[in-house]
């Protein structure tokens, strides 16, 4: 009688596609979506590359945050609340994909901006420098005569005097500015914070980051305090031995373009509170299809000078753009609101997101980060509309609002994809054992109550029903059917024909 019901309901269903786990295909990411020049030079380093399309978007999107954090917040309703335009991006693609040549391509001015602040900034850091040891000798000398036994009180007060007018005329030390760094460590991330107006974008074609954050260099104590509070602004106080730093409102961007084992590895060992404490969930993935053995190693695509012109001098203009200061000395961020049909789409929005995350929502197992990408499409439009505008007006635009929500929109899937690489979360796992049984089975529906008794992994209906849901939202089970029987309803599933194909 259930095979019937079963063949009768899968003749009459329009089955989606199933999403297995490790095959989540996710689409494509265009370079379209991103605003002008930064979209233009997006699209040539790609074609120039043979890279997917979605490395240079990511790569650009961490490299104008690198730019404008700090700089400028995004204020929905134009009270309190507030994002910072920090961002987090991941993209995982197999070794030998020209990873770096994407990311030299869009760091590149970066880079050459650094160097021009080092070359102007190097007389008076010389000059600096030399007015510090100059004044410590002269420290030194008055503190080796005050400290002589047989001298006066008075003398060695005098002395006192004069160093302390010494120290407070002494300059600070000057060093020449950085936006940007492709290894750290927490440690050394805070100082870089500290000595760079509490910025610092971390930007890099490897993974060791993970390694660090795990405690690759503190016996495996993780230490990811300071990143965390500088995706969301918080204060960064550090009292220890021999080191005292304080950041009133960090800014940390990270651009990161890793290997996919690497993604993979972020559930196992000391990483494996990644996600328990939220690191994970600030990451905004990219996990495109390697189009490697498809090139045509032949085909030399330069890219266009005017092009790349107008990608450096957009940075460059970006990295020009002056902090504002309040009475206090404190940097102040541009305030950003949305125009009433920008707040009117990013509010439908997040409605959206919303609706998905319950226990029967198929965003409910990423919660944990899709609860923060309304906040992530603020911080999108913040820069999408910075690179076209400037910081000439203050509102943002309904345009650069529907791009930035059509990129989280596409991000979905690719997150679903990172999440699967990863594996961490218990009912993925158990869908996954239900899944192996289903396919030893070979049937085309099964009965709740013999999966419950021939898993022996689920201890309760309620765990089961977990995982249940998650091969749901898959498309590789129907929902729940209750088959009367005569007696006390059986809950039965229909099996996604197509995944019966390849048993």
């Amino acid at each position: 009688m259930i095979s019937d019901f079963a063949r009768q309901a899968s003749e009459n269903d329009q089955w989606p596609e199933p999403l297995l786990f490790g095959e989540a295909e996710a689409p494509e990411i265009s370079t379209d979506l991103l605003p002008c020049y930064l979209g233009q030079y997006g699209a040539a380093v790609s074609r120039a590359t043979q890279t997917p399309a979605g490395l240079a978007v990511m790569f650009a999107l961490s490299t104008v945050a690198a730019c404008l954090q700090k700089r400028v917040e995004v204020s929905p309703y134009g009270d309190g609340y507030k994002e910072p335009v920090s961002l987090w991006t991941n993209t995982a693609l197999d070794s030998g994909t020209r990873k770096t040549a994407v990311k030299n391509a869009m760091t590149a001015p970066l880079t050459m901006w650094e160097k021009e602040q080092e070359e102007k900034t190097k007389p008076e850091i010389k000059r600096v420098n030399h007015v510090r040891d100059l004044n410590q000798k002269r420290i030194d000398q008055l503190k080796a005569k005050a400290a002589k036994p047989d001298v006066a009180s008075s003398d060695r007060e005098e002395c006192l005097k004069v160093i302390m007018q010494i120290e407070d005329e002494t300059p600070d030390e000057i060093k020449a500015p950085k936006v940007w760094t492709d290894d750290v460590t927490p440690e050394r991330l805070q100082a870089l914070m500290a000595d760079h107006g509490e910025r610092m974008a971390l930007i890099s074609d490897e993974g060791g980051i993970f390694e660090v954050m795990a405690g690759l260099y503190s016996n495996g104590r993780a230490n990811v305090n300071v990143f965390l509070q500088g995706h969301a602004g918080s204060p960064v106080r550090v009292d220890r031995q021999g080191r005292s730093v304080t950041l009133d409102r960090p800014a940390l961007s990270f651009g990161l373009s890793v290997q996919p084992e690497v993604v993979s590895d972020l559930a196992q060992g000391n990483k494996a509170r990644f996600r328990g404490n939220g690191l994970l969930a600030r990451f905004l993935y990219c996990i495109p299809r390697s189009n490697v053995g498809s090139r045509d190693v032949t085909r030399r695509i330069p890219i266009p000078e005017s092009v790349k012109i107008a990608y450096e001098g957009g940075i460059m203009g970006l990295l020009g753009i002056d902090p504002v200061y309040d009475e206090q000395g404190r940097e102040q961020p541009r305030i950003l609101t949305l125009a009433p049909d920008a707040l009117q789409a990013w509010e439908q929005f997040s409605q959206y997101i919303e609706n998905r995350q319950g226990p029967a929502g198929d965003l409910h197992n990423i919660r944990d980060w899709a609860g923060k990408l309304p906040g992530a499409a603020l911080r999108i439009a913040g820069l999408f509309h910075v690179v076209e505008h400037g910081t000439t007006t203050a509102v943002i635009g309904r345009s650069a609002v529907e791009q930035a929500l059509d990129l989280c929109d596409l991000l979905i899937p690719h997150a679903f994809a990172a999440f699967d690489l990863m594996g961490d979360d218990q009912a993925s796992g158990d869908a996954k054992v239900v899944l192996k049984w289903i396919l030893a089975k070979k049937q085309t529906s099964f009965r709740q109550n013999d999966a419950f008794r021939e898993n022996r992994r689920f201890r309760n209906v309620e765990r089961l029903e977990k995982a249940l849901r998650v091969l749901i939202t898959r498309h590789i089970i129907s929902e729940p059917l209750r088959l009367d029987t005569g007696g006390r309803p059986s809950i039965v599933y229909n099996v996604n024909p197509e995944i019966l194909k390849s048993v």
